[in-house]
């Protein structure tokens, strides 16, 4: 008898096979299993009664349709939870308001697997390092037991989700196969350029792959045969002659100097014409600074949940984070990267409306409509001031629109229940013993000056000064840059001497930012103008106390006020949610910091109000 206690695993890539510890869980009749099927597919989220009944039975649903997927679950529930009372059978399959939820651990569920193991290959690619990403790409293709996924096709022959599991699976065979020529892997390979050729007869990419692992492994007769039978079949069935990169292989193997070398890794997608679009404005030029981390983190968030917010201060590198993470991932959304930013927008009622001009509907068709099933990324950059409309708009598009993913950048969480939220920090700033060049804050602040000052380099002589302006603005990465533009009409020294007023003076010409980012004080001033009127008052009263304080000093503070009686904590609390402090909570009290540049303009604010 298997034991009732033990984890379930789910394999979904080929035949559907439950097992709890190593045995098998008869599911069913078919059409249980499908919708068993279709939980798996989205393991973790909410999958509504209406998209189970399309991906089931898709037209042809019978009356009694809703009924019987109650009556799947309930079956269900008693095979993956027998030794529970019925009423409490829902630690496998959960209710939720509109639907039912797989709550599986999503690490034995491989399609969740495979998801994630691609994510990190692709971060290893972005970074350099091929060989690892070879090896976690081979990883991932190990999962996967039918290409083709005939029976879960079957099983739901509606699902729009199984097309782009194939395509996936397409892709990154692609990926694997190209770095596997480019790292001399072609016996390695050799199965798997195989098994893509067969599974993708009509894939140009594919199919020069193939013929380039063959030439590698010493097969160049097997791949100017395999070319003649392709070109044959292109003829009899589409009436058309290969492709050009498909010939231009061809070319090369019958001169004898072997396939064409791919310009790049994943030269795949990236030279195709086919490759996803990208509407709005692209991500930034130039590697980023000591993202790496956030980078992995993020890509690793997003194989998983549909909504992520990247918040933080003013000025710390949001929106440059999360564009970089959109073009990362834009091969793994068939509709591409929709980017729209809203930082000069003022009307929080056309939220939807500029969203949906980008999409290129110009009508005031509803926006869920617009979207349907199309697998697309969305970025909603510069939202603070607009919060409580973005989450309507937001939380509207995740659960109606399964296929779309949504990042948003904002000072501020917009509170949403499936939101996860991500805090970037201020770049970490050289210390008092070691040397400044390996900072990350010094590292941005000279390829800035190298930019308006060319020639710049980090030197002895001026790495004291440099390290100085690093910690002084406590490398906020909007000041660093602003700091080495001044380097532009100005000394270091000079700039260095600026610090003594830096919201007035560290002030470069700056034509291409939005307006709140032309300035350190505008900056901040678009941060104070999006809290509330208490929230105000308490930020300036801040400005009358040290930096760094405690939970205590500031109800102290409070206690002589006319706001005596109201929840200091809470309010703080609300300030910290919108970026403008942090807490760290020790055993005895909560500790409160404001970055420099912060606390300058709440003191500022508050000398102007006792003026």
């Amino acid at each position: 008898m298997p034991d009732s206690k033990a984890p379930l695993r789910v394999e979904a890539l080929g035949p559907l096979r439950v097992y709890r510890g190593p045995s098998v869980v008869d599911l069913g009749p078919t059409k249980q299993r499908a919708v068993f099927a279709m939980l798996a597919l989205q393991a973790g989220e909410s999958v509504t009664v209406e998209s189970l009944l399309d991906a089931v039975w898709g037209e042809s649903a019978p009356t009694s349709a809703r009924h019987l997927v109650h009556t799947y679950v309930a079956r269900l529930r008693h095979i993956l939870e027998p030794d529970r009372p019925r009423r409490t059978r829902k630690n496998v399959i959960a209710s939720t308001p509109s639907g039912y939820r797989l709550l599986i651990d999503r690490e034995q569920v491989d399609i969740v697997r495979f998801r994630q193991i691609v994510a990190y290959a692709k971060q290893h690619v972005s970074v350099g390092e091929h060989a690892r990403a070879f090896d976690l790409f081979g990883q991932a293709l190990r999962l996967w037991r039918d290409p083709l996924l005939s029976e879960m096709g079957a099983l739901l022959p509606s699902s729009t989700t199984i097309d782009v599991l194939r395509r996936t699976w397409t892709d990154t065979s692609l990926d694997y196969v190209t770095i596997g020529l480019e790292l001399g892997e072609g016996p390695a390979i050799l199965v798997q350029a195989e098994q893509l050729a067969a599974t993708e007869p009509m894939h140009e990419e594919a199919q020069a792959r193939y013929l380039a692992v063959l030439e590698q492994t010493g097969q160049r007769a097997a791949a100017i045969e395999h070319f003649s039978r392709l070109r044959a079949r292109l003829s009899d069935e589409l009436g058309v002659e290969p492709g050009p990169r498909l010939s231009a292989t061809y070319r090369q193997l019958l001169l004898g100097t072997g396939p064409p070398a791919a310009d790049s890794v994943l030269i795949t997608r990236a030279a195709a014409a086919t490759r996803p679009p990208w509407r709005g404005p692209g991500p930034g030029l130039g590697d980023l600074v000591e993202r790496e981390e956030d980078a992995k983190a993020l890509v690793q968030i997003l194989s998983v949940h549909r909504l992520l917010t990247v918040a933080g201060a003013p000025g710390c590198g949001k929106s440059a984070l999360a564009l970089h993470i959109a073009a990362a991932l834009r091969d793994e959304f068939l509709g591409g990267v929709v980017v729209v930013d809203y930082a000069e927008l003022t009307d929080p009622g056309d939220v939807a409306g500029r969203l949906r001009y980008v999409l290129g509907q110009s009508d005031e068709t509803e926006l869920v409509r617009v979207l349907g099933e199309q697998h697309i990324l969305i970025v909603l950059d510069n939202m603070e001031h607009l919060v409580d409309s973005c989450a309507v708009v937001v939380n509207e598009i995740v659960r109606r629109c399964r296929h779309v993913s949504v990042i948003v950048t904002s000072r501020e969480p917009l509170g949403l229940p499936d939101e996860t939220v991500w805090r970037v920090s201020t770049l970490r700033v050289p210390g008092v013993d070691t040397w400044p060049g390996n900072s990350p804050s010094v590292q941005l602040f000279v390829r800035q000056a190298a930019q308006v000052s060319p020639g710049f380099r980090l030197e002895p002589e001026n790495v004291d000064a440099v390290a100085t302006i690093c910690r002084q603005v406590d490398g906020l990465p909007l000041a660093v840059e602003m700091a080495a533009a001044c380097l532009a009409s100005d000394t270091l020294d000079g700039v260095v001497r600026r610090l003594s007023d830096p919201l007035e003076l560290i002030q470069p010409a700056r034509r291409g930012p939005p307006a709140h980012h032309r300035s350190l004080r505008a900056a901040l001033r678009r941060s104070f103008e999006c809290l509330t009127e208490l929230e105000r008052w308490c930020f300036v009263r801040l400005g009358g106390l040290p930096a760094q304080f405690t939970l205590g000093v500031a109800v102290q503070a409070w206690d002589s006020t006319l706001w005596s009686s109201i929840d200091v904590q809470r309010l703080l609390a609300r300030l910290v949610d919108k970026s403008l402090l942090s807490v760290h909570h020790d055993t005895d009290e909560s500790r409160y910091h404001m970055l420099w540049l912060v606390h300058r303009f709440a003191a500022e604010l508050a000398a102007a109000e006792a003026r």
